[in-house]
């Protein structure tokens, strides 16, 4: 069975809770406290298992903390193969403040990669990318990573003909220079990447569809908040909205829609379709606290209303 394989060079250990009030110069008493893995791609690898899916996580560890996230991994059970690192994994740190709704995160930037890390963790990938697997390259570069690093896990994802997408903040240049499959921007990313402000959501599409038409990605989806997102690939743009859900907490939302619309477009579902069952996704996790991810019964349910609809 094909599988979706994550690639996350910069992990983080989540910690979650919740205060009263966030203010300045007091010390704030905190409640609901939960720690789960966290970075992109491990995300996404948590969000594919919990929707069916034969996935494997790529990730680096190190120190105290990274101890403490390959703990979290495996209590779900997600595959994993991991590249020890000299460097301290690093915390990020989720305070929602109930009197308001408003939610705080707090992202450290990781340890330093080596070159000598970076060439492992790649290694693994060429040895573990097989036809018909799509890798997925999520989360942000740590410091000292090659500028080039997401530009040669497309090359190696290539030559072992695996599809490969990519939702990153660095490096993303350098991959769509190879060629990817699938380049997944927020309503942020998209106008910094293309240089210029995008009306959302005609500006957007075309964006959108400049990128297909010019090779560097077979699909390019560009999410925007509660605006929804759009889908631009080979047969034109799918459009969808936001599913109507009470928002308790945005982290891993992003994350969740990668690993839905990954899976969705592996089983060759219309792209319309495969949009909508990924803003569900999105959607699902939006409804959860703190750090969690969706529930997949809510997923469901909310692709099925939106197909009504």
């Amino acid at each position: 069975m094909p599988r979706i394989i994550t690639l996350t060079p910069n992990p983080a250990l989540d910690f979650s809770f919740e205060a009263d009030k966030v203010e300045p110069n007091q010390k704030l008493r905190c409640s609901n406290p939960r720690v789960d893995a966290g970075g992109g791609g491990v995300n996404v690898a948590r969000a594919a298992l919990r929707l069916s899916a034969q996935t494997l996580a790529i990730f680096t560890t190190g120190g105290l903390h990274g101890a403490t996230l390959k703990e979290a991994v495996a209590r779900e059970n997600v595959p994993a193969r991991i590249i020890p690192v000299g460097g301290e994994t690093r915390p990020a740190f989720h305070v929602r403040e109930t009197s308001s709704g408003d939610e705080f995160r707090f992202n450290f930037p990781g340890a330093e990669m080596s070159d000598g890390e970076a060439s492992l963790f790649l290694t693994a990938l060429e040895e573990e990318a097989k036809s018909g697997d799509y890798i997925v390259a999520s989360g942000s570069l740590p410091p000292g990573a090659p500028r080039d690093f997401w530009g040669r896990a497309a090359r190696i994802a290539k030559s072992k003909g695996a599809r490969f997408a990519i939702d990153s903040t660095k490096g993303v240049v350098e991959a769509l220079e190879e060629g990817v499959d699938l380049l997944r921007l927020n309503k942020s990313e998209a106008p910094t990447f293309a240089g210029r402000s995008l009306q959302w959501p005609d500006d957007a599409a075309n964006f959108a569809m400049d990128l297909v038409a010019k090779g560097k990605a077979g699909r390019v989806a560009i999410t925007h908040g509660g605006e929804g997102g759009i889908l631009a690939g080979p047969s034109g743009v799918a459009r969808a909205p936001s599913p109507d859900v009470k928002i308790v907490s945005a982290v891993g939302a992003g994350d969740s829609f990668v690993a839905a619309l990954v899976i969705a477009l592996m089983k060759n579902e219309p792209d319309a379709n495969a949009l909508r069952f990924a803003l569900a996704a999105a959607s699902a996790t939006l409804m959860t606290p703190g750090t969690a991810l969706f529930e997949p019964k809510e997923v469901v349910r909310i692709y099925e209303a939106s197909l009504r609809a």
